[in-house]
């Protein structure tokens, strides 16, 4: 097997690992340049079948490199002005189930557990079944409001 060859295998693998791990572009970036080397190798071989695949090692690499420059930025721009969130702040404005009356407490359940609840000042009591907004984490006490209920038209009318 040539050594063109195997380099190209490399690069592919490295640019398959790139859409699977958080690499920030890392592999991607060497998959490119290995493809680039692969041609580069394939073209000093000689021989007409390594020219041609050489030089489409070098188109493959120009457009991987053209891709991976799109594809990082549009990542990039789409996780920039988000935050990680974890624990109690990503439960905040989130919604869930009320699992027992909450006048004012009872239990909700969100995020596949099952929590203590208190309402809100000012709500109104929530029956066992209605959904809830999280307004905030209070230790291990969700503070909930009930989720408004779409209004529908009446039947009949018009």
């Amino acid at each position: 097997m040539d050594v063109y060859v195997i380099v190209a295998l490399a690069a592919a693998a490295l640019l398959l690992a790139e859409a699977v791990l958080p690499t920030g572009g890392l592999l991607g970036a060497v998959g490119v340049l290995g493809f680039f080397a692969a041609g580069v190798i394939g073209i000093a071989q000689g021989g007409s079948t390594a020219d041609a695949v050489g030089g489409a090692l070098i188109a493959l690499a120009i457009v991987s490199g053209v891709a991976l420059w799109f594809v990082a930025r549009k990542v990039y721009a789409a996780h920039r002005h988000t935050p990680p969130q974890m624990g109690p702040e990503e439960m905040i404005g989130g919604s869930g189930d009320a699992r027992s009356d909450l006048d004012p407490s009872g239990q909700v359940f969100t995020h596949g557990t099952l929590w203590a609840a208190r309402l809100a000042p000012g709500s109104e009591p929530v029956r066992a079944g209605d959904k809830v907004i999280i307004e905030a984490v209070d230790g291990l006490t969700l503070v909930v409001r009930p989720q408004p209920q779409p209004v529908h038209a009446s039947e009949g009318s018009g």
